[in-house]
């Protein structure tokens, strides 16, 4: 299917029954047991609140963990405070990407943490300090992105092998 032609879907809730599983809202109904099929559409195409409840179930019935996290990232009300970056939403990936990131990341942690240290050793960030430190944190940022991605791979992973 060309780009033009995509399907677009109104959640990620709809674009994973869809097209991971291929099922009808009607099939993922009679999966989910505690979520019927209006129920559903509603929460599909975000007329009503998905419950942490429901986020639950459609992770666990649709094999896809990272739903939870979406969830909190994207539609849970801590998570989605613009202010502050409470939850992040990791980038899927595949291990092999996930690895090298991994290990571009941490390559820098040693310069980081030298200049880090050097800057918190006062007990204090000055102005000129302050960009700079700014670039550590979002480097570190990038590090849990890809820890929690990793983690969100694994957990997949363990679980597909345990069946």
């Amino acid at each position: 299917m060309s780009d033009s032609k995509k399907k677009r879907y109104s959640s990620l809730y709809e674009q994973i029954r869809c097209e991971k599983l291929h099922w009808t809202r009607a099939k993922a109904a009679l999966e989910l047991k505690c979520i019927d099929e209006n129920r559903l559409e509603r929460i599909e195409k975000n007329r009503a609140a998905i419950r942490p409840d429901e986020v639950l179930v459609l992770a666990e019935v649709y094999d896809e963990p990272s739903l939870c996290n979406y969830y909190c990232a994207m539609q849970c009300p801590i998570g989605r405070d613009e202010g502050v970056p409470y939850i992040e939403q990791p980038e899927q990936s595949e291990l092999p990407i996930i690895v090298l990131q991994m290990i571009a990341s941490l390559n820098s942690t040693s310069q980081m943490k030298n200049r880090l240290i050097e800057i918190a050793a006062d007990g204090d960030v000055s102005e000129d300090e302050l960009a700079e430190f700014e670039k550590i944190r979002q480097e570190l940022e990038k590090i849990t992105s890809t820890v929690k991605a990793l983690e969100m791979w694994s957990g997949k992973a363990i679980k597909q092998v345990a069946k």
